[in-house]
């Protein structure tokens, strides 16, 4: 899935703009997008081109094997996750991105509380309530029959940022959005950002208790209970039927098992199984779950 600009630019242009070296095809660039969902005309990076498509635009390493990208335009640089960085806050500033550009679409059965804000480019279906004072930012889809308890906010931008040269954090602009399931239930004082290159998911039938924190591109499986203070971190993805316990945090990128329970307060710094128990810090396993 890309991410549209409102206007196309050469890749010739970019690349005098960061200054980056420019190779192959003056491309036009119309769009961004993730490097496994890149498709022709969008811009993205990597630092390992297996996987790579004819015709996307990409910053990769100076290293990288040139006959491999002969067929497009591609620009070199030291670090290609901190350019690419760099060049969508260009894109952004300068252009911005279409994406969700559209009135938000609220079914007429949903119930809406006092001094809830619901921006541009969202989709509220049928029989959803949100309840007061809640934040609701572009890029958010609520399922049917889902309801988002007071005072939480749902898609605004996530914690992400790459240090520049001198040390300065550059943030990285977040282009996806949330997409809630149905008969979802969103505590209080939850904060769930929207995603990076994208979304961020949570599946139908998930409950979170109050001031739960859920990071960008996280994926929670169906079923799932979260219960109060706990916080994923970004990329986290949760198995269906997982119960997780009060005060947990869940580092980055890992990836937990359909099924399974993680003890108060636990501190999860590696996978976890399917079916199985796991709590203390860091988090161990217990016993498997019969």
């Amino acid at each position: 899935m890309g991410y549209q600009l409102t206007k196309n630019i050469l890749l010739s242009e970019i690349a005098q703009r960061v200054g980056l070296e420019f190779k192959g095809a003056d491309l036009e660039v119309r769009g961004v997008s993730s490097f496994t969902d890149c498709s022709s005309g969008e811009l993205s990076f990597t630092n390992d081109l297996s996987g790579f498509k004819p015709n996307t635009i990409l910053v990769v390493p100076k290293d990288s094997s040139l006959k491999q990208l002969n067929s497009t335009g591609y620009l070199l640089s030291d670090n290609p996750r901190l350019d690419f960085i760099r060049i969508l806050s260009f894109l952004n500033d300068i252009f911005g991105f279409s994406t969700y550009d559209f009135t938000s679409d609220i079914h007429p059965t949903a119930v809406i509380g006092k001094n809830v804000v619901i921006e541009d480019g969202c989709k509220i279906a049928e029989g959803v309530i949100i309840e007061h004072n809640t934040v609701i930012h572009s890029g958010t889809q609520v399922g049917k029959n889902s309801r988002i308890r007071s005072s939480s906010s749902v898609g605004g931008d996530g914690f992400g940022f790459e240090r520049l040269g001198d040390g300065e954090p550059l943030r990285f602009p977040h282009l996806g959005g949330v997409v809630i399931g149905e008969n979802v239930e969103v505590g209080s004082l939850n904060s769930i950002a929207r995603g990076t290159l994208s979304n961020t998911e949570i599946h139908s039938d998930v409950k979170t208790d109050n001031l739960v924190h859920i990071a960008h591109n996280c994926i929670i499986g169906e079923k799932t209970i979260i219960t109060a203070c706990a916080q994923f971190s970004g990329g986290v993805i949760v198995g269906e039927g997982c119960w997780i316990g009060p005060n947990c945090s869940i580092l980055q990128k890992i990836k937990i098992g359909k099924n399974s329970l993680i003890g108060i307060g636990a501190v999860v710094t590696k996978d976890i199984p399917n079916n199985t128990v796991f709590a203390g810090n860091p988090a161990k396993k217990i016993r498997d779950i019969k």
